[in-house]
This record gives C-alpha cells, sequence and structure tokens, in this order.
C-alpha cells in the first residue's frame, strides 16, 4: 500500500475514523490494523491533520522493502535519497514500532535507521543531521511487521491530539482525540449542553464547544509536519485552510458546563476557555460532584471521572455521581462515562443500569465508554 497514506487512530476507533475522513469529502477509504488508508494526495494530506478530531497521525510511506534483519533495514536505508528530505542543517527524529525476532526492540531499529541516514551524508560531505526528539524539523516513522519494512514522513509532525491550545506539563488530563472519539458515540451535536461534572483542564468542554462552532480540529495549531514536505504548496495548504475556516459558526449559548473539586483545575480550564475564545460559551464551576448544581439545563452528561492514581475510594465516587444524575438530570435519562473496563459491576453496585459499552484505552488501560442509566 506504498501509494496510501496511513492514518493511525487509537484501539477500536477505525471505523469511527473512517466514517469522519469520508464525511469530509475523501473517498477510497480502507480500514486496516489501528487506522485507516487513504489515496496519498497532498490535499488529504491537508484535509485530515487540519480537520480531523480522530486520527493521531498522517503518514506519508517513502520506502518499503523486505526486512529480516539489522543489515536489511541498514542498507536499504542507505538507498534512499535522504536529500530530498533532509539536509545536515536540519534536524529528525524517528518514532519506531517494530515487530520482528531479530531486530531487539523499537528503539533498536529505530537506532539503525538513524546511523542509515547519518551514514549517508557522512559519505556525501562529512556532517551528519542532528537528532532532535523533542521538536524535530522533519519527523520519521520506521514500521515493521511479517518482514517488511515501511519508512514514511510523518505530516502531522506532533501528534493530533496536541491540538495547541492546552498548557503542556503537569497534571494527565484526557488526549483531545479521546475526548473526540467519547462525544462522536455519545451523539454530542450542536444542539446539545454538555455537562461534565468531573472536567480536569476542560478538554472535554473544548472539545464539544469546537464541535458547536464547526472549528476545525487543528484551528490552534501552529505548527505541521508537511510544512517541510518536498511536495508542500503554501498556496494550496492557504486555500484549504481558509475555506474550512470560514464555515466556523457562532455559538448563540451555553454548550457545556463542567465542574472540578480542585480550584487549579478549574483555574487551568478557565485559562483553556480564554484562550481558545469560548469563555461565553462554557461554564466551569468549582464543586465536588455530590454537591454540584448545574447553572443550566444539561441535555447530555459526558464523563471521564477518576480513576487508577486519580481514584478517591471509587465506591463513593460513583455512588455520588448517581446521586448527581438523580438530582439533577431527571430529564436526561442517559450518562456516559469512561470508566476501566473490569469495573462494570461497580457502576452497577451503586445503582446504574449498563445500556452500552465500547470498548478504547486511555493511558495504556483497557476502559470503555458506558451508556448507564441512572436509577430513581
Amino acid at each position: 500500500m506504498f501509494d496510501l497514506l496511513f492514518i493511525s487512530s487509537a484501539h477500536c476507533t477505525q471505523e469511527l475514523l473512517a466514517k469522519e475522513i469520508e464525511e469530509l469529502g475523501v473517498s477510497d477509504v480502507r480500514i486496516g490494523h489501528y487506522g485507516i488508508f487513504v489515496p496519498k494526495t497532498m490535499d488529504n494530506v491537508y484535509l485530515v491533520n487540519y480537520l480531523s478530531r480522530l486520527a493521531n497521525r498522517v503518514l506519508w510511506p517513502i520506502a518499503q522493502f523486505s526486512c529480516r534483519h539489522k543489515e536489511d533495514l541498514y542498507q536499504e536505508s542507505r538507498t534512499i535519497n535522504w536529500d530530498a528530505f533532509l539536509t545536515v542543517q536540519k534536524t529528525f527524529a524517528i518514532d519506531a514500532n517494530v515487530s520482528h525476532p531479530n531486530l531487539r526492540n523499537s528503539l533498536f531499529a529505530a537506532q539503525v535507521l538513524k546511523d542509515a541516514i547519518c551514514d549517508h551524508f557522512w559519505d556525501k560531505c562529512d556532517e551528519r543531521p542532528s537528532v532532535d526528539t523533542k521538536k524535530p524539523d522533519l519527523q520519521l516513522n520506521l514500521f515493521i511487521h511479517k518482514g517488511r519494512a515501511t519508512i514514511s514522513l510523518d505530516t502531522s509532525g506532533a501528534p493530533l491530539y496536541k491540538r495547541g491550545w492546552k498548557q503542556e506539563g503537569g497534571i494527565a488530563t484526557i488526549p483531545e482525540t479521546l475526548a473526540a472519539t467519547l462525544l462522536k458515540l455519545s451523539g454530542f451535536t450542536a444542539k446539545e449542553v454538555l455537562c461534565d461534572p468531573f472536567c480536569g483542564a476542560g478538554t472535554l468542554l473544548i472539545e464539544a464547544a469546537c464541535i458547536a462552532t464547526n472549528t476545525p480540529a487543528g484551528y490552534f495549531r501552529k505548527e505541521w509536519g508537511f510544512l517541510s514536505h518536498p511536495d508542500f504548496d503554501q498556496k494550496r495548504w492557504l486555500e484549504i485552510k481558509t475555506s474550512w475556516d470560514a464555515k466556523r459558526i457562532p455559538c448563540p449559548s451555553i454548550c457545556a458546563i463542567g465542574a472540578d473539586k480542585d480550584p487549579n483545575m478549574v483555574a487551568l480550564s478557565q485559562r483553556h476557555l480564554q484562550k481558545t475564545g469560548f469563555s461565553k460559551q462554557v461554564i466551569v464551576c468549582k464543586s465536588e460532584v455530590a454537591h454540584f448544581k448545574p447553572p443550566c439545563l444539561p441535555t447530555l452528561i459526558v464523563t471521564d471521572p477518576p480513576f487508577g492514581k486519580r481514584m478517591m475510594q471509587s465506591n463513593d465516587l460513583i455512588a455520588c455521581f448517581n446521586q448527581f444524575l438523580k438530582v439533577n438530570c431527571l430529564a436526561t435519562p442517559f450518562a456516559y462515562l469512561l470508566y476501566p473496563s473490569d469495573k462494570g459491576a461497580q457502576l452497577e453496585r451503586n445503582g446504574m443500569q449498563i445500556l452500552k459499552r465500547w470498548p478504547l484505552t486511555h493511558g495504556g488501560l483497557d476502559v470503555s465508554l458506558f451508556c448507564v442509566q441512572h436509577t430513581i
């Protein structure tokens, strides 16, 4: 599939991603393992990177070959015309995903590819490009599976869950791509008033505001891997970006409500709302879930309650959440919450009927989005 782009996604979200990409007008979408394939065009690179709320990365293959030993990887990589993508003045990094007994691990394979690239330039000009894992000029992806290697340009650069508005560092929060997945599965539209009583940094709230205002997923990003692509066309990129930016619509009323018991997280979410310009469309309150009184009537409850290292006494938390639903959300029969997949019985013990569940992953954990009905 050398003539196709590979768009990676989180586990179990390939079909959702395929539907989203088709709705953007991209044709010939094929579902693969941990992602989808689409025709290899620069227009698709621009569209998917800028508009997809679910994609992780957009990869442009530049070489494919048989690879069963490190010598295969080194020698074949030396034959690539690296001058088309890189100079000794620029930096690069390699993200590797390798499954082969003769290549010890992904880090080892990335080192072999790095050596091949550096030796290519050393033989030509006695200089080597440098590696910069934090902010490279060129991000490469190496994938080896069943004896076949694929080397790709990562046209996204930083992963696409980095939308450009979230403050880096600090406490781990739900990735924007996962937040968008929860909203997609729960059926959120611009007509809804979302409520997240465990809002943290405000990720679900801001993703909802972006959907409600038709704001492109990449609207707040400034840096893209495709800007250094040999076929990058500044005029065409700006045409596509401008045309989609013009489709943004105002949000005349409140589209989301959130709460968190931690004043630092409330302050952080409010800074994020100011940065994105959604502070008038989204309300955030300092409150524990047991005492939270939404300032207006929510029509959809979607949340990512604390669990794992973030978890208080889980039974108490879930019981408080169920009580919140009974008191404040009688007009909203269902709620959606992301929770460990093996904790469904805990939800039921605390008075929730599970109507449906979707398996997902979050921070390496097996989780599910549970659609629950609270009891009266």
